[in-house]
């Protein structure tokens, strides 16, 4: 009898810990990237603050490599940004690594194509949830739009 009820319990907790640590995910991966777009989305950031949270866009892509949609070839370009960028960090100036300032070639490929194209998807992917549950909840729309309306 113990032994059914040491396994019946182990069970449960088998089943429990991996709900509840979905539900932190979920919530950690909205914040990452809210935080994210609140950087790489603003046209008011500027390029050396978008340069320092570059670490922070590699995590969050490697965290979640298949929740933002992109085509191979960005998601390859994106790799081979990764890549160089790395590979820029690991030079070592008198044995310490690049302290700050601009590294602008490997930024400017960044921001041009393959950073734009995934910071897009990643605003768009959060604007398609936002509209998907504004559809769901039965608000009324602001007055002022209720006034263009009519």
């Amino acid at each position: 009898m113990r032994l059914y009820i040491g396994s019946l319990l182990i069970c449960v907790l088998l089943g429990i810990v991996p709900f509840a640590t979905a539900n932190t995910n979920r919530s950690g991966y909205e914040e990452h990237r809210n935080y994210l777009l609140n950087i790489f989305h603003n046209p008011l950031v500027n390029d050396s603050i978008k340069e320092k949270n570059i670490p922070e866009l590699i995590a969050f892509y490697q965290r979640y490599p298949t929740d933002i949609p992109l085509s191979d070839a960005d998601r390859q370009q994106f790799e081979r940004f990764i890549h160089d960028y790395r590979e820029y960090r690991e030079v070592l100036v008198d044995g310490v690594p690049p302290q700050g300032g601009s590294f602008g070639n490997i930024f400017g490929h960044f921001l041009g194509r393959v950073g734009t194209r995934y910071i897009s998807s990643l605003f768009n992917k959060k604007r398609e949830e936002g509209q998907s549950n504004h559809a769901n909840s039965p608000t009324t729309s602001p007055s002022r739009i209720q006034k263009m309306t009519k």
